[in-house]
């Protein structure tokens, strides 16, 4: 029972170190897929090629080209003009034929801490389009599942 416990607070105490991690990673040192999330700064635009089991996705790869459109998500985060204004601008491409949902974290430019924010499902093999009325430094992307 003891190597039970044991191995239980192991566990979560490295989860814990690894998810604490993603936070305090600088631009330069950043390497985008960091387990089950996806850690993005602005004008970043990624291919990241998954491997789906049953409902949720459970491993995303960095590719520079797509080779299997089917399953490669398309994310890109930028600074720009949304009308008149500019905006943070967070765009995912869906290709599963599956509603696609996630959680995601915000950090705007000149905080310390990141923040939960609402992101609407996409719809199955069509993009979405998030946008904040200001400067975003970061996005922490995670939990991704896909539903019917």
């Amino acid at each position: 029972m003891k190597k039970i416990l044991a191995l239980i607070i192991l566990t979560l105490t490295i989860a814990s170190i690894n998810a604490q991690d993603i936070y305090n990673v600088e631009k330069e040192n950043n390497k985008v897929v960091y387990g089950q999330s996806i850690k993005l700064f602005l004008g970043d635009t990624v291919f990241l090629e998954t491997i789906v089991t049953r409902n949720s996705i459970k491993e995303f790869k960095i590719v520079n080209t797509i080779i299997d459109s089917s399953r490669t998500i398309i994310i890109e985060f930028k600074y720009d003009f949304f009308g008149s204004e500019k905006a943070s601008l967070l765009k995912v491409i869906n290709p599963y034929e599956k509603t696609l949902e996630f959680k995601a974290e915000i950090k705007p430019m000149n905080t310390r801490k990141y923040s939960e924010t609402s992101i609407m499902p996409i719809f199955p093999k069509i993009y979405s389009e998030e946008m904040w009325p200001y400067k975003i430094e970061s996005i922490i992307l995670s939990d991704f599942k896909l539903k019917k």
